[in-house]
């Protein structure tokens, strides 16, 4: 077949829309992947500046998942069985080239493996203080209170976060951000 713009030329596409044959040069790709004259070609939705960093590279046939994407922030509640959650944007084909999955798989990697950190000092100050004389024994308790609070403060944050990803936000920790943008380059 023909193209419908320059008869001279093989097509090597359709329009998606209107069904017009399209040769190399008439044939636009959309965020979608489709094809389409420049008559139908959609518009690209403008994004606010806080979802840039979530901008899709569709030519590169990489998909995105605000779900996901928010779930890599629990990847702490059952470790280290769930830290697979952030993973699988690291290492699926489909997420892969998505600077977006790969800036929030890290984020929530390096969230969740703060808090394993954080766990195991508390621990660790409590067996040290535990054999302190005299005071040990409060200062284990007040150690053992904090980390009883620390864990729900940490869902509760986790919680802010995810709805910040799945809305296609930018999630900013302190350190941790620093860390997920160097690695999601």
């Amino acid at each position: 077949m023909a193209c419908k713009f320059h008869p001279d030329r093989e097509s090597v596409a359709m329009c998606v829309v209107c069904g017009a044959e399209l040769c190399e040069e008439c044939r636009h790709v959309g965020a979608d992947g489709k094809s389409y004259c420049a008559e139908h070609l959609p518009q690209p939705m403008e994004m606010p500046p806080s979802a840039a960093i979530g901008a899709t590279a569709a030519a590169g046939g990489t998909t995105e998942s605000t779900g996901l994407a928010a779930a890599c922030y629990f990847s702490w509640i059952v470790a280290p069985l769930s830290f697979i959650l952030p993973v699988i944007p690291l290492a699926s084909a489909n997420y892969k080239g998505s600077r977006y999955m790969r800036y929030h798989a890290y984020n929530g990697l390096f969230w969740g493996l703060a808090l394993v950190v954080l766990l195991a000092a508390f621990w660790m100050l409590a067996v040290v203080t535990g054999l302190m004389p005299f005071i040990g024994r409060p200062l284990v308790r007040l150690l053992f209170m904090v980390r009883n609070l620390l864990v729900p403060a940490w869902l509760i944050i986790s919680i802010l976060f995810a709805i910040r990803a799945s809305n296609r936000q930018k999630v900013n920790i302190p350190v941790i951000s620093d860390l997920a943008e160097k690695q999601a380059r």
